[in-house]
């Protein structure tokens, strides 16, 4: 395994979002967190999380926010970690491909309103197995994995 990172410039476009979680309290069992999925507008319907390309000066945390915010209308919500796992990835851009890495940051929510952005059709909070299901990518089942495990094991999330 390469664990020698890439550089900035060896991307064509970086872009960085959230996994946005909301704990949900039940009597079963003490607190159940719950991820919000939303779904892309476009040819493929596709099921992700909140993100967005980075602006040119923002830190990877600020374009987090500003997406978070453009896409669900939600303003009260707080990072609690990045993740370790970029989601790197190959789209085709008119006759080329390029080279597209996605930064993630685990973000509490604190309410689950939402007003979906015109980027998306639907949107949706799901528990873990339900997420895990619905997400349309790898890389982004890998991603919401990697926030379950964190909040299992090593987030205080009160």
């Amino acid at each position: 395994m390469n664990t020698k990172q890439k550089s900035n410039t060896d991307f064509d476009e970086i872009s960085c979002g959230g996994v946005p979680v909301y704990f949900k309290r039940s009597l079963k069992k003490n607190i159940e967190p719950l991820y919000l999925l939303v779904q892309h507008r476009g040819p493929l319907h596709y099921w992700a999380f909140p993100k967005g390309r980075q602006s040119q000066g923002e830190s990877y945390e600020q374009t987090a926010i500003r997406e978070i915010r453009e896409e669900t209308g939600q303003t009260n919500f707080k990072i609690m970690k990045r993740l370790i796992s970029d989601s790197i990835y190959f789209p085709k851009r008119g006759p080329r491909t390029i080279v597209k890495k996605v930064v993630f940051f685990l973000v509490r929510f604190f309410s689950k309103e939402i007003k979906l952005s015109t980027e998306h059709i639907n949107w949706c909070w799901a528990t873990f197995e339900e997420a895990l299901s619905l997400l349309t990518f790898d890389d982004y089942q890998r991603v919401l994995k990697e926030s379950h495990e964190l909040l299992m094991t090593e987030i205080e999330i009160i």
